[in-house]
């Protein structure tokens, strides 16, 4: 079994960690860093899709990485959608379209939205009591697999796909106004964290080149809340799962 799966703050990992220690012979795999390395070829028997919801869809990075895998056709592929406490049906949309096959399992799981620029993000107490509901749906579904049930459902296309289509490709300079500030320490964090290398280091401070997919993951990892977006995220709280490590959520 492979899981595919792609985090900023830890969400996504946390649930594929969940399900990679209840099987033998589970490897979990970073999506960007597949991406990367143009890893597009996937042969297990059991596949699976982890990631969080962005805009009604997957991440950017995800799209990108399954307009170009292929797969075994005759994997059993499941999909876990992590949201903020809205759908995933969009994204489960996108994944059979772009998979050119359907999923065989799907499941939303419903955290605490974590979108820095938009919201303030949740305390690490509620963001526990948020994980601790779904503890129990995600061992179901882990049954589920195990069984290889199949779960039929006819996904269309969507306001949500609108909504994504709005984000992905109209959306530019998503980090226009990042910035940061004399807290900086040049710790190179949300260098290494930055799906896509949009972030450089000059001058021991960092620097956005303008293909940020939107993530949140380097204002959320930076130790010392240097990173804004224009002032609006000043007095915020960042997030990271309580259950995963800094050091986990970079992948090399």
């Amino acid at each position: 079994m492979k899981i595919l799966y792609n985090t900023a703050t830890g969400n996504s990992l946390y649930v594929a960690k969940k399900i990679k220690y209840a099987f033998e012979n589970c490897e979990l795999i970073s999506i960007p860093k597949a991406l990367r390395e143009e890893s597009f070829e996937i042969e297990d028997k059991i596949i699976g899709f982890i990631y969080p919801i962005h805009y009604a869809g997957v991440p950017i990075v995800m799209y990108d990485f399954l307009s170009k895998v292929k797969i075994n056709s005759d994997a059993y592929v499941f999909a876990i959608g992590v949201s903020g406490g809205g759908g995933a049906n969009t994204s489960f949309y996108q994944i059979n379209k772009l998979l050119g096959r359907n999923i065989n399992n799907y499941l939303t799981v419903k955290y605490i939205s974590n979108y820095t620029k938009m919201g303030t993000n949740p305390t690490e107490k509620r963001a526990k009591n948020a994980i601790a509901n779904y503890d129990s749906k995600i061992e179901e579904f882990i049954q589920s697999i195990s069984k290889r049930e199949e779960k039929e459902a006819a996904f269309k296309y969507g306001i949500g796909c609108f909504e994504y289509k709005i984000f992905k490709d109209v959306l530019k300079n998503k980090d226009k106004n990042f910035n940061v500030n004399e807290n900086c320490i040049g710790c190179n964090m949300c260098e290494k964290i930055c799906p896509v290398n949009n972030i450089t280091i000059e001058s021991n401070k960092a620097k956005w080149n303008g293909k940020c997919v939107d993530c949140m993951a380097c204002i959320n990892i930076c130790p010392k809340k240097a990173i804004n977006i224009g002032k609006s995220t000043i007095k915020k709280n960042r997030y990271r799962n309580p259950y995963i490590e800094a050091s986990e959520l970079i992948s090399d």
